[in-house]
């Protein structure tokens, strides 16, 4: 990276005084709602980690990671407010579910903000300096290729056995190529034509995946812009309290069409794959989209599917009453499972999620047999091993590794910053959810770091020196 390039410039994100009286009013309203207390503990525990995690003009990838998991945790309170029940409502537990995971939040991302604390600050006339050095051109022509490349390696990863999860972090090149471009279009004010076209594709390609990837661009185009983010004022706060009100509106009715939609997707094999071609799945989403749906049914669906700290509580309930604490042995089997590769055990077995679930939730799950899988979540794996205060240990050490890994490749990847921050969004930002297990989890990251590692040294030099302007070049 550049020192000459690297000056001091506004280290938190200012929010001016009617937005602070906004947000002071909103904070202490939460205590005349029901259980306002938990909803009053989250957002003060939302405000001490947003604040000091987000920082101007860097990557907001754990930024997007932290809120998504805040919601998962804050929609048990949501529901439970919806349906005008106690928190407690489904498990005597929950209320401790919740409190423990947002005590969790806490010790996740300490080690990730003293990691963003390292990270020099920059200003807007910084980037754009450093996008001024790339060619926005060749940069949209990595995209397409890579967008196809993708594509067709997304059909035919699990069929490389070993080699799977590697095959599908490289799919997230794509998304690097996405970012440094719009990166590229929002500083140097071009080609937002081109981009929006993109952002469309995207976002009409993700329905056609059994998981509807829809979303996924979204939270990409949230990492570009909250990077950018300086200043707060109160009419940002309503614009952004209203496009939340569009978005859960959408959500419920895409959760009413959700299910039947994937039924035609499968064309009722019970797997979660594709089955019908591009335009028929098409149609019926929009045949789908005219019908009358239940509304009440269909909030309470998304706000119960959004939550995961049902199955914590669940677990809360029969750990240790039912089923001592396993003392590191739950975490133990997913490093064990983990660090041993496919290629040198052949008879190693796939994950099956929902049998973990079932035994510590006592839950009774349809298996990965049936096309369905149901995830404990690592926070739960967690507290499965240490109880409520030594979960906090696995957790730090989790949030120690994202921050160790993302300070290198913010530093190292190039040498150039939004380079960087383009390799770092693409390859955290897959861990926002909350509810992903342990053994899922781990082998994800491990993968993960370790392909663009050797992206980095074999690949991203390459890639650079093709996208980087010539001195001698003509500029665009």
């Amino acid at each position: 990276m550049d020192k000459v390039l690297t000056i001091s410039g506004q280290s938190r994100i200012k929010f001016d005084g009617a937005a602070q009286a906004f947000l002071l009013l909103l904070l202490f309203g939460q205590l005349f709602f029901n259980n306002g207390i938990y909803l009053f503990i989250g957002a003060l525990i939302f405000w001490s980690i947003f604040i000091n995690l987000q920082q101007p003009y860097k990557p907001s990838v754990f930024t997007i990671i932290f809120l998504y998991h805040f919601m998962q945790i804050s929609a048990g309170i949501w529901l439970s407010n919806y349906l005008g029940k106690p928190i407690d409502f489904r498990s005597p537990h929950a209320a401790d579910a919740i409190v423990f995971s947002f005590i969790g939040l806490i010790f996740l991302f300490l080690p990730i903000i003293y990691y963003q604390n390292k990270i020099p600050v920059f200003t807007f006339e910084i980037l754009k300096k450093y996008a001024d050095r790339l060619s926005l051109k060749k940069t949209l022509n990595a995209y397409i290729i890579a967008f196809f490349v993708a594509n067709a390696l997304g059909g035919v990863a699990l069929s490389f056995g070993g080699f799977a999860q590697i095959i599908i972090s490289l799919i997230k090149v794509k998304w690097f190529f996405f970012l440094l471009f719009g990166f590229q279009v929002i500083l140097k004010k071009r080609m937002w034509t081109q981009f929006l076209v993109i952002i469309g594709v995207e976002f009409l390609m993700g329905f056609l995946s059994f998981f509807s990837d829809f979303k996924t661009v979204f939270f990409y185009i949230a990492f570009l812009f909250i990077c950018l983010l300086v200043k707060v004022n109160l009419k940002q706060l309503v614009f952004a309290i209203a496009m939340i009100g569009i978005a859960f509106f959408l959500g419920i009715k895409w959760t009413s069409i959700k299910g039947e939609y994937r039924k035609f997707l499968n064309q009722g094999s019970k797997t979660q794959t594709v089955n019908v071609e591009n335009n028929e799945a098409f149609k019926k989403l929009m045949d789908l989209t005219k019908e009358k749906s239940d509304f009440d049914k269909a909030a309470v669906n998304m706000l119960d599917r959004i939550q995961y700290t049902y199955h914590f509580s669940k677990v809360m309930d029969r750990v240790p009453s039912v089923i001592p604490y396993q003392d590191g042995h739950n975490w133990g089997s997913i490093l064990s499972y983990t660090l041993t590769p496919r290629l040198l055990n052949s008879s190693k077995p796939k994950i099956d999620n929902s049998i973990k679930t079932t035994k510590y939730t006592g839950i009774s799950y349809l298996s990965a047999q049936s096309g369905v899988s149901f995830s404990l979540g690592y926070f739960a794996d967690s507290y499965v091993d240490f109880g409520y205060y030594g979960m906090m240990i696995p957790l730090f050490l989790i949030g120690l590794f994202y921050g160790a890994t993302y300070f290198y490749f913010v530093r190292k990847s190039s040498p150039n910053i939004i380079f960087n921050f383009s390799v770092v969004g693409a390859l955290f930002m897959e861990f926002q959810g909350f509810e992903m297990d342990g053994m899922y989890f781990l082998g994800r990251i491990f993968a993960s770091v370790l392909t663009f590692f050797m992206l980095k040294i074999f690949v991203f030099p390459w890639i650079y020196d093709n996208l980087v302007i010539k001195p001698n070049a003509i500029r665009e």
